[in-house]
C-alpha cells in the first residue's frame, strides 16, 4: 500500500481499496479501507459482518460521500425518506443516471449489532487459524504464509494447496471426501480463464497462465467460522491427516 499511494500520488490517481473480506484488518496500524481514497467491504452472508447482501463504501471526501449517496438511489437529489415528512411533500430531480444500491433499514438492523461482537469472533477465528496451522503443519499441504510483521489479517479464508504429487490425492478427490464425511470445504477460487465466459468472449486457455491454473486448481478452503467448534475442527484435521496417510 506504501508502494501503490506513492505511485497513485505521482501520478494524480484515485486509490480504492477492495476490503470485501477484510473489515477487521490493519496494515502498520491503520484499518483497511482507510489508506485510499475509498475503501469497499462485502455484507455478503458469508463475510465475516453480513447483512445477507450488500455492502458498504467509505472516503475520505464529503463531496465523494455525498455523490455515492446519490447514485446509491436512483441518482435522486434527496434521499428516498427524505421525500415524505410532517411538512408535506418535497419534489426530487434525478440528477445523474444511478443505480438501485441503497441498504434496506431491515438489513442495516441485522448488520449494525454484529459490530459489537467482530472482535471477539475474530478472536476465535485466529484461534481456530492457530490450531489448523499446527495441526497440519507435518502433512503435505501447501498451508498459508503468516501475515506480514505490522499488519493484521482478517482470517477471512483458510486455504491450503493440495498438490497431487505430494499429497498423492487431487483437490476434488479431496473435496469430496470431505464432503462425504458431511465437511463443508469449498474453492476460491477456480483461476479466470477456466470459466467459459473467459474462454469464449477473450479466447482465454487455462495453460496461458500456467501458476494461476496450478493454484486455482489445488486452492481448498477449510471451515472457518466463530462458530465452529474444536471437536468439529478435531473431525476437519483428523479427516485430512487420515487422507494423506492412505494416499
Amino acid at each position: 500500500m506504501d508502494r501503490l499511494r506513492d505511485l497513485a500520488q505521482a501520478h494524480n490517481l484515485i486509490v480504492i481499496e477492495d476490503c470485501a473480506h477484510a473489515v477487521e484488518g490493519e496494515y502498520h496500524g491503520q484499518p483497511l479501507g482507510t489508506l485510499g481514497d475509498f475503501g469497499c467491504f462485502s455484507f455478503y452472508v458469508t463475510k465475516n459482518v453480513t447483512c445477507g447482501e450488500g455492502g458498504m463504501i467509505i472516503a475520505r471526501n464529503e463531496e465523494h460521500i455525498q455523490r455515492i449517496k446519490r447514485l446509491a438511489l436512483h441518482g435522486l437529489s434527496q434521499d428516498a425518506w427524505q421525500r415524505f415528512s410532517d411538512r408535506g411533500y418535497k419534489h426530487y430531480q434525478v440528477t445523474e443516471c444511478g443505480y438501485k444500491y441503497n441498504m434496506m433499514d431491515l438489513q442495516a438492523a441485522i448488520g449494525i449489532h454484529q459490530l459489537a461482537r467482530i472482535e471477539d469472533s475474530w478472536l476465535r477465528r485466529q484461534r481456530l487459524w492457530d490450531r489448523y496451522q499446527k495441526a497440519l503443519s507435518s502433512l503435505p499441504l501447501t498451508r498459508p504464509a503468516e501475515p506480514d510483521p505490522e499488519t493484521r489479517h482478517a482470517l477471512h479464508l483458510y486455504t491450503v494447496l493440495v498438490d497431487a504429487e505430494r499429497t498423492g490425492l487431487t483437490r476434488d478427490t479431496v473435496l469430496e471426501k470431505l464432503h462425504d464425511r458431511n465437511i463443508g470445504a469449498g474453492v476460491h477460487y477456480l483461476s479466470l480463464p477456466e470459466h467459459p465466459y473467459y474462454q469464449e468472449r477473450y479466447g482465454w486457455e487455462p495453460d496461458d497462465w500456467p501458476q494461476a491454473k496450478r493454484i486455482g486448481r489445488q486452492t481448498l478452503s477449510l471451515p472457518l467460522s466463530p462458530k465452529l467448534h474444536d471437536s468439529d475442527q478435531d473431525d476437519i484435521i483428523g479427516a485430512l491427516q487420515e487422507f494423506c496417510a492412505s494416499a
